[in-house]
């Protein structure tokens, strides 16, 4: 598919959710995106449904490719993040709209090849405001953020592009309607990975396990990358109760509304300027069971544009 088309496809069909804004975060290389461009494979195909020979024309767009082997993108002109994805189910319930590739594909639609974080400097780099993730204790508090809306393009098998909101491939498992809920964007959390002897052995000495050294991890890349169930490690959530405990807001995939397993998916995150995530008095009632608390883990540090930018380089 050429640039050029995908380009003009863009801004015609989805000008409605495209907001300008003025301005953008400043991009710093910090030791976690250096640690993770060292450990990054050598640059191969990445399944992106564009060419080669197309990313001189799209970064003549404003189109910048943020790491050489992950097919993600931002445009800084129209203030989005694209990247491309696999659909990799179409029947059964679901707890991620979009997951990472080789993670959660049997409960998620759509695999991204690409890693959370990079993902997230995107939404940062373009000026998404994020929140904090959902919490259960000591009551629920749902995730907070900017709204993101998240927008489908793909090729069917008459070779005619086709568009769609993400919505309209998740539908309620009760009452197979349409999911009417936006995504807001509360950005997941980071742990400390550090061995459970040493932990141990902190607790006997009266030492804080907190205090300990230990690698910085990005809760999201268990794979939690657009959720439809709440996660505290999701970067993208649903701010209403969503949980296996509350079976009026469970949701499956909308087969009938899905391209077959396999087809390429470019996916479009924008921020929607000056959106929050407010329901309707009915939206409100259906989402008034609250949900059974998961276990807790210790209080999350949301991620921040000073840790997890993309350099300008």
């Amino acid at each position: 598919m050429p640039a050029s088309s995908i380009l003009s496809s863009v801004v015609c069909r989805f000008v409605f959710a495209l907001l300008l804004v003025a301005g953008a975060l400043p991009l710093g290389t910090v030791a976690a995106q250096e640690e993770a461009e060292k450990e990054a494979p050598p640059a191969e195909p990445d399944n992106s449904v564009l060419k080669p020979e197309d990313v001189q024309l799209l970064e003549a767009n404003g189109i910048r490719k943020l790491m050489p082997n992950m097919p993600v993108w931002i445009d800084l002109k129209r203030k989005m993040v694209i990247m491309d994805g696999e659909v990799c189910l179409r029947k059964g319930s679901l707890e991620m709209f979009a997951c990472l590739r080789g993670t959660k594909e049997h409960e998620s639609v759509i695999a991204v090849p690409a890693d959370a974080f990079v993902v997230h400097a995107g939404l940062l780099r373009i000026g998404a405001k994020q929140g904090v993730p959902v919490s259960f204790d000591p009551e629920y508090t749902p995730p907070s953020g900017e709204v993101i809306d998240v927008l489908l393009q793909w090729t069917d098998d008459k070779n005619k592009l086709r568009t769609a909101r993400a919505q309209e491939w998740v539908r309620e498992a009760k009452g197979k309607k349409e999911m009417p809920y936006n995504w807001v964007f509360p950005g997941s959390y980071f742990w400390k990975d550090i061995p459970l002897e040493e932990i141990k052995k902190a607790k006997e000495q009266g030492i804080d396990p907190d205090t300990l050294p230990g690698k910085q991890v990005y809760a999201a890349e268990g794979g939690e990358l657009i959720c439809v169930s709440n996660f505290r490690s999701s970067m993208l959530d649903l701010p209403v109760p969503s949980t296996d405990a509350n079976n009026n807001l469970w949701f499956e995939a909308n087969t009938e509304k899905i391209p077959p397993e396999g087809t390429k998916v470019r996916i479009f995150l924008i921020p929607n300027k000056g959106k929050t995530a407010k329901l309707d008095a009915a939206q409100k009632a259906k989402a008034a069971e609250k949900p059974k608390p998961e276990k807790e883990e210790p209080q999350p540090e949301p991620m921040n544009e000073a840790e997890k930018d993309v350099s300008d380089s």
